[in-house]
């Protein structure tokens, strides 16, 4: 439109200059060289030069309008490509819904080449990658997401799960420490460098980890958080006891067991630890756990210390001790009684356990215990009737079905597992035992 108006005006100038040139018919000389020269007139000087000039404005309109035509041009035709690239996304979604992973990775990879900053579409394709058991490509898309977007941390996290998944530790602590090094303060990052830590076995460094969560979180910390600390805690008082430092790993545990009377790890590490030096101290440590805690497990590591420094007597006074202390506590009877038998005094053995068998008949380890015993007094029908307590022989016996997927056992035969949903997976399984009703007290 604009040239078609500065042709029109250009028309209306000049038929006004042919004009004025038929009234004005003075000649002037025009030297075109330094020789050369033409007689015109002043309006036909005039009408030559306003024509070259208007000329130049035509064409340089004309480009212009030129120039802005085909720029137009290719921006609708980038963003017709632009918007077909969505649509491929957009597919690309609905076939990962449907589990058709191949097909969503080929349209993804379609539409990328069109839009390669679509962050929506890297994220479906990573995904995509992964769940085809493809980590090295989900990897690869996950680190263009990064580079679109540094500042989406949840990249980073994917990336290190990735990694993890691929056996390479060492690259996910090194993107999880990006993210440490750019954020500071970011307790998600150093959950995570913690995990790989545990999971590497280096106690230590989780443990400075979750040194920093906690003093981060300070008295909102969960109990959960409180007793993973606790825990490692008590690891990193074992290394320093494997590095020699004895009296930095003695008051570690004696720390741990101070705030947690319970952990029975830290009672029998301190002990072991303070057995070369004082036997009566060990012992006493011991003892102690068992009381606080009543775990069966301080009663063999007391057994194990006395038998092993043979002190067998001290270990009957100390059963004797805390039989008075708690005579109805089935694991003193029960072990006290399995010591006899382990030295060979059967009878006062045997008073041990029917003592435990009078707090509980239905244990299977007294009958077992006590069916040791009747069978070294030759009493051996005592000691099958104590058999068959133990081990359900009395009880009828049922042939069981096990699922071929997930080992999961049942009585009763169905189509389909009720634990993993397969179907026509049970099969009879002759190795393992099945009671229709408990055992009975005869």
């Amino acid at each position: 439109m604009a040239v078609r108006l500065l042709f029109l005006l250009f028309v209306v100038i000049l038929v006004a200059f042919s004009y004025i040139s038929l009234l004005n018919g003075q000649h002037v000389p025009f030297y075109y060289s330094a020789t050369r020269q033409l007689e015109v007139t002043v309006s036909e000087l005039a009408i030559l030069a306003f024509s070259l000039g208007a000329a130049m404005v035509i064409l340089g309109t004309l480009v212009k309008d030129v120039t802005a035509a085909s720029r137009n041009w290719r921006e609708r035709r980038e963003k017709q490509r632009r918007d077909a690239a969505r649509a491929r996304a957009a597919r690309a979604g609905e076939l990962v819904q449907r589990g058709m992973l191949p097909e969503a990775v080929n349209e993804l990879t379609r539409s990328l080449a069109v839009n390669p900053d679509d962050r929506e579409a890297l994220d479906l394709l990573a995904t995509a990658q992964a769940e085809l058991g493809t980590p090295l490509e989900a990897v690869k898309t996950l680190t263009r997401m990064k580079q679109v977007d540094p500042s989406d941390l949840s990249v980073y996290f994917r990336l290190a799960r990735l990694y993890r998944e691929m056996n390479d530790p060492e690259a996910a602590l090194a993107t999880l420490k990006a993210v440490e090094a750019t954020e500071g303060e970011y307790p998600r990052a150093w959950e995570a460098i913690r995990e790989i830590h545990l999971a590497r076995g280096e106690m230590v460094q989780a443990y400075n980890e979750q040194k920093k969560l906690m003093k981060l979180r300070g008295k909102d910390a969960s109990r959960a958080e409180q007793a993973m600390f606790l825990s490692l805690r008590y690891e990193k008082a074992l290394v320093r006891l494997a590095q020699g430092k004895e009296d930095d790993a003695e008051r570690r545990l004696r720390d741990v067991i101070k705030d947690d009377p319970s952990f029975c790890a830290a009672r029998v590490a301190l002990s072991e630890q303070l057995r070369a030096r004082s036997l009566d101290e060990a012992t006493e440590i011991l003892l102690q756990g068992f009381r606080a805690t009543r775990n069966p497990v301080f009663l063999i590591k007391l057994e194990d210390l006395c038998v092993e420094t043979e002190r067998p007597q001290a270990m009957i006074r100390i059963y004797s001790r805390l039989q008075l202390e708690f005579p109805s506590d089935f694991d003193v009877n029960l072990f006290m009684g399995k010591f006899f038998l382990r030295l060979e005094m059967i009878d006062e053995g045997l008073e041990q356990l029917l003592k435990a068998e009078t707090l509980d008949p239905e244990r299977e380890s007294v009958n077992i215990l006590l069916a040791e015993a009747f069978r070294r007094r030759g009493r051996y029908e005592s000691a099958s009737l104590h058999y068959q307590r133990a081990f359900g022989y009395k009880r009828r016996y049922l042939i069981p079905f096990r699922c071929s997927s997930c080992g999961s056992s049942t009585i009763k035969w169905t189509a389909r597992c009720p634990s993993c949903g397969t179907w026509n997976g049970y099969a009879i399984d002759h190795g393992n035992r099945e009671y229709a009703v408990s055992a009975t007290t005869r």
